[in-house]
């Protein structure tokens, strides 16, 4: 029974997965050598996420423990199924680590060491994960807005610096493939949803599930819209910038505010490190479902 978990809304839901894509997006170094190259690989990743994560969607209609479903049905595949979740998302999590480490010397730190770095974003991501689902719900509301407003605030600022280039200039399908490739292992937001499913309210049965599906939708057109805004401002230095989003950040100019690289770079930093965060609860979690159905199969 899930009646007396602790409850967190769809729309928070679809927060903390659209967080910990576009973190994950920024955060990275650019793979792609042009914007075409770097749409194809976007819609190509996202296609495949979903078909892999399609009996998952289907099945956050219906019910709403889905590591539990498979325990009850095999206990042994029940466990496989939950332990190589885990591993993922814990892998996921320490990749995040690795990819702020890269993003934080190049753009926070004029002296960066790299123990320190990771030892600050590791605390926080485990704090993150230790204050529990509604916390990092909550708290993954707020980072996104706060994301929102300075990436909106450096795409008005960038208005300026635009210029009407064709987006679709050749790529490598060498490259592309790899793109691909270095995407999909970025991922990680369907095993969060699975983890976090059973402490979705439900008042409304499908409320899950078409959070769910907002979530493909809008991790495929907004790391689009950061591409081909990036490529306006930087046109042909777009595959040559390791962080596209925060070149362009660089070139904002406000009245006082004449470069809002830094802002941004640290906002964004953050929201990887809880996007890590969550990662650790979401694998805690997975193991959580399974003890207490042990709990419960102990007491009848």
């Amino acid at each position: 029974m899930t009646k007396d978990f602790p409850k967190i809304s769809a729309g928070q839901l679809f927060c903390i997965l659209i967080l910990s894509r576009i973190a994950i997006e920024i955060t990275s170094p650019n793979t792609s050598s042009s914007p075409k190259e770097a749409i194809l690989a976007i819609i190509a990743t996202e296609l495949i996420r979903f078909l892999l994560a399609l009996p998952l969607i289907i099945f956050s209609f219906k019910r709403d423990n889905f590591h539990r479903f498979v325990y009850e049905k095999n206990k042994f595949w029940g466990w496989v199924s939950s332990g190589f979740g885990a591993l993922l998302l814990i892998f996921a999590a320490f990749k995040t680590l690795f990819h702020l480490n890269g993003f934080a010397e190049k753009n926070l730190l004029v002296n960066p060491s790299s123990w320190l770095i990771v030892a600050i974003a590791a605390i926080f991501a485990l704090y993150a994960a230790y204050m529990g689902v509604e916390a990092a719900a909550r708290s993954g509301v707020l980072f996104l807005v706060a994301a929102g407003i300075i990436t909106a605030v450096v795409f008005i600022a960038d208005i300026p610096y635009f210029q009407a280039s064709d987006v679709w200039t050749n790529s490598n399908n060498e490259t592309l493939l790899n793109d691909i490739f270095f995407r999909f292992s970025n991922g990680g937001e369907y095993l969060i949803f699975a983890a976090l499913l059973p402490y979705v309210n439900k008042k409304d049965p499908q409320a899950a599930g078409k959070s769910v599906l907002y979530f493909t939708l809008f991790s495929i057109i907004i790391p689009i819209v950061l591409c081909v805004v990036n490529f306006l401002v930087l046109r042909e230095f777009y595959g040559l910038s390791e962080y596209p989003s925060v070149a362009s950040a660089s070139l904002s100019d406000i009245s006082l505010f004449k470069r809002l690289d830094g802002v941004f770079s640290a906002i964004w930093a953050l929201c990887a490190a809880l996007r890590c965060g969550i990662m650790i609860l979401s694998a805690a979690l997975v193991f959580i479902a399974l003890k207490r159905v042990n709990e419960q199969e102990a007491k009848e």
